[in-house]
């Protein structure tokens, strides 16, 4: 796929200062793609910095510190910017209060999922990259820059962790490994070793609150299951998948705002997408939401409980289907 980066070109001639925006408590792709953007930025002659809503997640930090990868200091972008560079982000709820930095500026967007309710200046989008990391080192090998060793090494870890270890990976992805690997200068059994990281006790706990909680229902042979929990909602949903639900739902509540989590088997991908499922909700309970066929989020200030967005969310998917779902009990 060839990316517009001559118009990228173009939106820096007029522009010094970038502010490159993650989406929140930022997972080793959205870190990865950051970085690597403020050093392609950088390497272009303009200033740019990183914010990240939240902060880092768990896994991230877990990577970077086993492999000695020097941590990107993080600016707030207030005192001003030209240009937002949004990566890894597909709705305006995935920034919480730092799309204020936005205002009028041009926004060019990277992302491996479909856009919802963001308008951009310019479109760095394949839906069909394994992740944000493989396309920003398309865009890399396409300018003819060569990322540094701890990029490179990033980049990698942002690929494997959202191509599910390469299990959804695609020709273009091993291409951009094979450059990425020999850039990065480290072995890559170090860089999946780094990886792996044993759960803290209150994400196992979370989880196993999860699955007591978990109600179950039947389409034909697709089973969906749905669950609430307060925190750790994407790590339950996966765990969910992999005990043989076919759709995951997880709600959770935070503050004033309720979120919902979707993930999918591979056995529903020509079924449905949840990222339909997850942009209708959104509209009907005025939230922002959205994602890719497979894995999808909405968040929402409406005064609902956990308990009616995951019906509606049923409710929704039983339409989808065409067909009504029923109970699975013992």
């Amino acid at each position: 796929m060839v990316y517009q980066l001559e118009k990228l070109r173009e939106l820096l001639r007029n522009t010094q200062k970038i502010c490159i925006v993650t989406h929140r408590h930022a997972d080793l792709d959205a870190y990865a793609c950051g970085v690597a953007v403020k050093e392609l930025i950088t390497k272009l002659g303009r200033d740019a910095y990183i914010v990240i809503p939240d902060g880092l997640s768990h896994d991230v930090k877990s990577f970077i510190s086993k492999l000695s990868i020097s941590y990107q200091g993080l600016s707030n972008c207030s005192d001003g910017s030209d240009m937002v560079i949004l990566v890894d982000v597909s709705t305006y709820a995935q920034l919480n209060e730092f799309r204020d930095i936005i205002g009028n500026k041009p926004i060019v967007v990277i992302d491996h999922h479909e856009v919802h309710n963001i308008i951009p200046t310019l479109a760095i989008i394949n839906s069909s990259a394994t992740s944000c990391s493989e396309i920003v080192a398309q865009v890399l090998k396409e300018l003819d820059i060569e990322p540094s060793n701890e990029v490179a090494t990033l980049l990698i870890g942002g690929i494997l962790s959202d191509s599910g270890r390469l299990s959804r990976a695609r020709p273009e992805t091993f291409e951009v490994m094979a450059w990425l690997l020999r850039l990065s200068g480290r072995n890559y059994r170090d860089i999946i070793n780094a990886m792996s990281e044993e759960m803290t006790f209150p994400e196992r706990m979370a989880i196993v609150k999860g699955l007591l909680r978990m109600r179950v229902y039947r389409i034909n042979d697709y089973i969906v299951c749905l669950s609430n929990v307060n925190a750790y909602e994407s790590s339950l949903a996966d765990t969910m998948i992999r005990a043989g639900c076919d759709i995951a739902l997880v709600a959770s509540e935070h503050d004033e705002e309720i979120r919902l989590f979707g993930r999918g088997s591979k056995r529903i991908a020509e079924k449905i997408s949840l990222a339909e499922v997850f942009s209708d909700l959104a509209r009907y309970f005025n939230g922002e939401g959205g994602g890719h066929v497979l894995a999808a989020a909405l968040s929402t200030r409406a005064r609902v409980d956990t308990a009616t967005l995951l019906i509606k969310a049923l409710s929704n998917i039983e339409q989808k289907f065409g067909i009504k779902s029923s109970r699975i009990s013992e």
